[in-house]
């Protein structure tokens, strides 16, 4: 594919897309595919938009698919990104139902985590999620699915989270196994980090944090999954801007 086109796969992940601002550019679908009332949604968006529709055979869907099991249905879309002032904006000026923060992922190498994490701040009303250079492709196929949908609709860009941070003026909390306990911290940041799995928040990174938050335990693991620390601070501060 070319740079500025994304491939997304699965019938909930293409109508999200379908329903999104991102330019649609055809959708394939398996030759004899059982209709179904959201395959019916998806060929009547398509139909009104007029996106191109085109019937391929199985041998072929699989050959295009880039899943174990290819779901039977394919679309190919212009890759769209939010600048980063429209993120600052909702942040400043949030909608009073959401929770006035960003998520910034640094250097995370796992597009499973990274749409899990993007589904996560799409659940709890963050500003949106801004990601490092070096972060995996959040409009990466398995980036996408484990999404489910949400890369299609919080606001999402790539840069430089110090730069971020410094030109904005933002509160930022960092994820690390040796920060201050999350629960007895009072602070509401702009934005929480969440490092690389192996590696952590940079020294550069952490020296532009106003904090360091761990999540505290009492078992033997010797830490949290990514995504699944990224849901519980996520959580957290949803709580305290009830």
């Amino acid at each position: 594919m070319q740079q500025n086109q994304m491939v997304v796969e699965g019938f909930k992940s293409i109508l999200e897309l379908l329903k999104s601002r991102i330019v649609v550019e055809r959708i394939y679908i398996t030759t004899g595919i059982e209709d179904t009332s959201i395959l019916d949604e998806i060929k009547s968006l398509a139909f009104s938009s007029d996106i191109l529709v085109c019937e391929v055979s199985k041998k072929d869907m699989d050959i295009m698919s880039s899943m174990k099991s290819a779901p039977g249905i394919l679309a190919v879309g212009e890759l769209m990104s939010t600048p980063v002032v429209d993120i600052i904006n909702r942040l400043k000026k949030p909608d009073p139902n959401c929770t006035a923060c960003i998520m910034i992922l640094d250097d995370l190498v796992d597009p499973g985590n990274v749409g899990t994490l993007i589904r996560t701040a799409d659940w709890f009303g963050f500003a949106g999620v801004i990601c490092s250079s070096r972060t995996a492709d959040m409009w990466n196929p398995k980036s996408i699915q484990a999404s489910m949908g949400s890369v299609f609709r919080i606001p999402i860009c790539v840069a430089s989270p110090i730069d971020v941070i410094e030109n904005h003026d933002l509160k930022a909390a960092a994820l690390d196994s040796g920060g201050e306990n999350l629960y007895k911290d009072e602070l509401f940041p702009d934005a929480i980090i969440i490092g690389s799995e192996s590696h952590g928040i940079t020294p550069e990174l952490s020296n532009v944090c106003t904090k360091t938050w761990s999540i505290p335990g009492k078992g033997n693991a010797e830490s949290l999954n990514a995504a699944v620390a990224g849901a519980i601070v996520s959580a957290e501060l949803a709580r305290r801007s009830c």
